[in-house]
């Protein structure tokens, strides 16, 4: 199967007035295909969300290459990164952090909409449908983020998310600031929204029984480097690193 996302001996290293030089990202290389759930785990400070900013470009790799879709996309910078963001978008830990508290939850998902060239009637609609797909009435688009639940709120995220109807979504810790009962709500959200729209995910989490209900292979993270890789099973029942059945040990 053709791979969506290719990540090539990815590294990233910071440099710190005290400590000297921290390397986060450590020559990872992996690919997530087409359709596919890849998740990513390991404890905080593993270096999963330097990975995730690397990807998305919000900081320059130190060495490596992020192929997207056959594109290299690792060097890109400003207006190029456009279609970039059109073919990818996150969704975040923190769902009202996606939203301009003065502005309704109907604002935040249209404004891609808007830069985009649609129309106000167009946009309108768009979103109507947007909120109506991730399980919200068009009430919603009226409210405000303090208005609504946290679940409530990851959903319009996700309307948000998909607006400009990318291809793959990065959820990092997505589900981690809910209650189990809402985290069972979003996963089954997120799935269905994958049938329908063939989107390919990569979920960085740290709950690994969420991994095991949700992923379809799993990198198990350690120290900025991919200590190891296989399916939800393989990695929760067959552990081979020490590191892996450490995480495995605390979780269960």
């Amino acid at each position: 199967m053709k791979p969506y996302l290719s990540v090539q001996h990815l590294t990233k290293t910071f440099e710190q007035k005290k400590s000297g030089t921290l390397t986060a990202v450590q020559g990872i290389s992996f690919s997530l295909c087409c359709g596919e759930t890849l998740g990513i785990v390991g404890e905080s400070g593993s270096g999963k969300s330097t990975l995730a900013r690397l990807i998305t470009r919000r900081i320059d790799p130190t060495g490596g290459t992020i192929l997207l879709d056959g594109a290299d996309i690792t060097r890109l910078k400003g207006k190029a990164l456009r279609p970039v963001y059109r073919s990818m978008q996150m969704v975040f830990q923190h769902p009202a952090a996606s939203f301009d508290p003065r502005r309704t939850l109907g604002d935040g998902i249209g404004e891609s909409l808007r830069l985009s060239g649609c129309s106000k009637a167009e946009t309108q609609r768009r979103v109507t449908r947007l909120l109506a797909d991730c399980g919200l009435s068009e009430a919603f688009a009226r409210r405000y983020p303090h208005e609504v639940s946290g679940g409530e709120c990851q959903r319009a995220a996700i309307a948000r998310a998909l607006a400009g109807d990318p291809a793959m979504l990065i959820c990092d810790e997505a589900t981690s600031a809910l209650d189990a009962t809402v985290q069972q709500q979003i996963l089954s959200l997120l799935r269905r929204l994958q049938k329908e729209r063939h989107l390919s995910y990569l979920f960085i989490c740290h709950n690994l029984a969420l991994v095991q209900f949700f992923c379809d292979r799993v990198l198990v993270m350690h120290d900025g480097r991919i200590v190891e890789e296989g399916t939800p099973d393989d990695i929760l029942f067959h552990p081979t690193s020490d590191y892996t059945k450490e995480l495995v040990e605390a979780a269960f």
